[in-house]
């Protein structure tokens, strides 16, 4: 019962307690409080735990009853252990094996094996659990059975035995099953999750304790284990946020009930998640704590990992101090910690540190693991001056990195995890500077970036309980919406709208991948031939500074640029001034103030960007592949691309496969949407409707998420008129407003054809997160990584008038045969001048064909 209800038991124990006291029965007295001990370690009380099992050796002892006390000190072994005490516990648990044998002994060399374990003595308490096993088996007690095999399907995890670590936890789940035990199934769950997060399978591991965690929530208690275990995998997902929260959580809980075990293991992940998120400083404390309670605790294993974490996050780097710690965490059992600390080594240049890399090999191990293998490899190669090897294993590592993507199913997953191969694509970018081969650094770039839409397609999202919180999500994004709750009323739907958002991330990390095979990048040839007689301009950022590859006319060139910490904050100031035009923000003169700041802006950015390539370029159709804050600039109305055709490509890549991938399977429908708001959407789409008396109309209260997203899906062309949203702080959340709630990105990812072209008259469309390798989240990445050829949307706010004036122009273009890219620059140049922020916002998208 104490692993069933903990509570239950707990109060039953009291009353035996009580009776045994009246009845002044001390072997009651001293089960009694033995049950009332495990009870408190269960409820995570482990000081009060150890009381009462201290209490229960003295009765025992008093009355001279050893097996009773051996009992007691074999749980009191464990929640001194919990507590930070592993040699008092290896004290109690020795006394209990003296004192025991047969069943008994064996449940005492169990527990014996649990704590062998945790100090690092693999081989011995593997030993310990086979032989117990053996024993519980003989004596067909199931329960300790279940916990043998939970213990050593842990324990085989932690040696790479992840096919036995399996069997052994299948098996134990089963059997706690079978007992009715609901708690202990879940932790078996976990561990299967722990199994999968071991071997570098991410979807399985989140699958796995996401259903345990389930449990976890209902009981009202989340073990600090379980949340360790999450934050570690989580970081390894590079969902660093999310890692930083559950690895404080997991110090709170531990913390709170005095694990001193586990809370220096939970710190230990906070110096992680926040050296990982580039928290240099926050850091410091949490790895120095862990490091001393490591070694208070004679763990030296953790302590050296402690120590290393303690090393990275000192100021300066410790070159002599990191290749030292390198080989006593390959000692200690940390391959992963002992090639990342190399790495940080041989950053500085030490030809002794670069040395050190000569004996890494990428081999067995996580995907993770061998990737920066590969980058230890080419760092070694390049030492010897080997160039060729060089990159033979910065292309294998950009591989395997591919592999890695493709094994997640969420987009979000595989974004972040680009960050995996960032060190690899600029150590190719930066040989291919050096030998002056432009050819080379467009190669290289495209091999890293906006890798994610060439990957294979997830599985479209039919999930019903997701359909069903994105339903829940809508109507809490309407009821806040509206103007009736004040801030106090607005409390719990905000909250409710948080929770759904976490649960249905959380959801979608659970993606299962596609199955057909990861597409490659273009060649320099591909691209060249695509153009045509188009110029392609792809921004590279190498060692701080800009790069502008220019294909033009069957040539690529290398042109240098501007410093990139310049254009951050122009661009930003340009989106300002741009925004207070469309907006009318302030007086006529703070408006003039604006007009001027914004002409400046595109001057000065023209200046860097474009003019310098001019004269390769010419006056050709552009094709622009932007880099980090460049994807949010307005490309249209840069000087140099005045009245001139500009698309805007995530890759060179993604652009030539979308100009040559028109589908057959699409029909010729043309889709117009129209919510109730903003007030011109109706009449835009109405006029729309005039040019094409075919098309399809969702108007109004017409125009719900579920109807719309069944009518685009399949069309050949979409047209959607709403209010827009780009949410930074939750992109995958950014959204069109319709009329039963938010379209959001999740939504879009159950589309299972989507459209040619897809026009989104409606403001901040167009703004994407950037992410490592120039990945992209938002509405745009959305679409045309669900196969939309071009899309037309806005980088900032738009006017309702002067956006149905540029969308009729658009339209009447395309209807003439124009593609997208052209009929967009012949409109935004036949807009009224006064209305120019608005018509320039908009940007053609992807492969600017349809």
């Amino acid at each position: 019962m104490v692993m069933a209800d903990p509570r239950r038991a707990g109060v039953l124990g009291e009353r035996l307690l009580a009776r045994a006291e009246r009845e002044r029965d001390p072997a009651g007295a001293a089960v009694s409080l033995r049950i009332l001990g495990l009870a408190a370690r269960e409820l995570q009380d482990p000081a009060l735990a150890a009381s009462r099992l201290r209490r229960s050796v003295a009765v025992a002892g008093r009355a001279r009853l050893p097996e009773l006390a051996a009992l007691s000190r074999m749980s009191l072994a464990l929640v001194l252990n919990d507590l930070g005490r592993p040699n008092a516990a290896l004290a109690e648990i020795g006394r209990a094996l003296s004192a025991l044998d047969g069943l008994p002994l064996a449940r005492a060399r169990m527990q014996h094996g649990i704590l062998l374990r945790r100090l690092g003595r693999v081989d011995q308490a593997l030993a310990a659990y086979t032989s117990a096993l053996a024993a519980f088996r003989r004596h067909d007690d199931r329960l300790w059975q279940a916990r043998a095999l939970t213990n050593r399907g842990v324990l085989q995890a932690y040696r790479g035995a992840f096919a036995a670590a399996r069997a052994d936890l299948g098996r134990a789940e089963q059997l706690y099953r079978e007992l009715a035990l609901p708690s202990a199934a879940a932790q078996a769950q976990h561990n299967l999750g722990f199994v999968a997060a071991q071997s570098g399978d991410i979807v399985t591991a989140l699958t796995w304790y996401d259903r345990a965690d389930e449990h976890f929530r209902r009981s009202g208690s989340r073990p600090a284990e379980a949340l360790i275990d999450r934050a570690e995998l989580l970081l390894a997902a590079r969902l660093l946020p999310e890692a930083h929260q559950a690895a404080q959580e997991a110090v709170e809980t531990a913390a709170a009930a005095r694990l001193g075990t586990l809370l220096p293991q939970a710190r230990l992940l906070q110096a992680q998640a926040a050296l990982a998120a580039g928290d240099v400083a926050g850091a410091r404390e949490p790895a120095r704590l862990a490091r001393r309670a490591f070694t208070r605790q004679e763990r030296g294993r953790w302590a050296v990992h402690a120590e290393y974490l303690q090393v990275r996050a000192a100021p300066g780097r410790r070159t002599a101090r990191l290749r030292a710690l390198a080989d006593a965490l390959d000692a200690a059992g940390w391959p992963e910690q002992a090639l990342e600390a190399r790495l940080y080594a041989a950053e500085s240049g030490d030809p002794a540190a670069l040395a050190d890399l000569a004996a890494v090999r990428p081999g067995r191990g996580t995907a993770r693991l061998r990737i920066r293998a590969c980058h230890a490899q080419a760092l070694s190669r390049l030492h010897q001056g080997d160039l060729a090897g060089a990159r033979r294993a910065l292309r294998a590592g950009l591989r395997l990195l591919d592999q890695y993507r493709a094994a997640l199913g969420a987009t979000e997953l595989r974004v972040l995890s680009s960050a995996e191969g960032g060190d690899l694509a600029a150590l190719g970018v930066r040989l291919a500077v050096s030998e002056r081969s432009a050819r080379q650094v467009l190669a290289w770039a495209e091999r890293w970036r906006a890798a994610t839409l060439r990957l294979p397609p997830s599985t479209p999202h039919d999930d019903p309980d997701l359909v069903r919180e994105l339903a829940q999500l809508r109507r809490v994004t309407a009821e806040l919406a509206g103007d009736s709750l004040d801030a106090i009323r607005r409390t719990r739907p905000l909250q409710r709208q948080r929770a759904l958002e976490d649960a249905i991330r959380r959801r979608t990390w659970r993606t299962e991948p596609g199955t057909s095979p990861v597409d490659t990048p273009g060649s320099v040839d591909e691209i060249t031939a695509g153009l045509g007689d188009r110029a392609l301009v792809e921004l590279v950022e190498q060692d701080g500074r800009l790069l502008a590859v220019v294909v033009a006319g069957g040539q690529v060139r290398l042109c240098p640029l501007v410093e990139a910490a310049a254009l951050g904050p122009e661009t930003a100031a340009l989106r300002f001034a741009m925004r207070r035009l469309v907006l009318r923000y302030g007086s006529p003169a703070s408006l003039a103030a604006a007009e001027a700041a914004a002409r400046h802006g595109l001057r000065q950015l023209d200046d860097w960007l474009l003019k310098p390539v001019a004269g390769l370029t010419g006056d050709r159709d552009l094709v622009v592949v932007p880099t980090g804050a460049l994807q949010a600039l307005p490309w249209a109305a840069l000087p140099s691309c005045g009245g001139r055709p500009v698309t805007v490509a995530p890759s060179a890549t993604a652009w030539v496969r979308g100009t040559v991938n028109r589908r057959t399977e699409l029909d010729e429908r043309f889709v117009l949407v129209a919510a109730a708001r903003p007030d011109h959407a109706i009449g835009e789409v109405r006029a729309l409707a005039e040019l094409a008396p075919s098309a399809r109309l969702l108007i109004g209260p017409r125009a719900t998420v579920a109807a719309t997203l069944a009518a685009i899906d399949g069309a050949r062309r979409v047209h959607l008129a709403a209010h827009g949203e780009f949410r930074a702080d939750n992109p995958l959340f950014s959204h069109l407003d319709l009329a039963d709630g938010p379209l959001t990105v999740h939504d879009l990812t159950t589309l299972r054809r989507a459209p040619d072209l897809v026009v989104l008259s409606a403001c901040d469309t167009g703004l994407s997160a950037v992410h490592p390798g120039d990945e992209l989240m938002g509405l745009t990445a959305a679409l045309l990584g669900a196969g939309a050829r071009t899309l037309v949307a806005s980088t900032g706010p738009v006017d309702d008038e002067a956006t149905r004036e540029l969308m009729l122009g658009l339209h009447q273009r395309l209807r003439a045969g124009q593609d997208p890219a052209a009929a967009l620059a012949a409109a935004q140049a036949a807009a009224p001048v006064e209305r120019w922020a608005t018509a320039y916002s908009f940007s053609c998208f992807g492969s600017g064909a349809a």
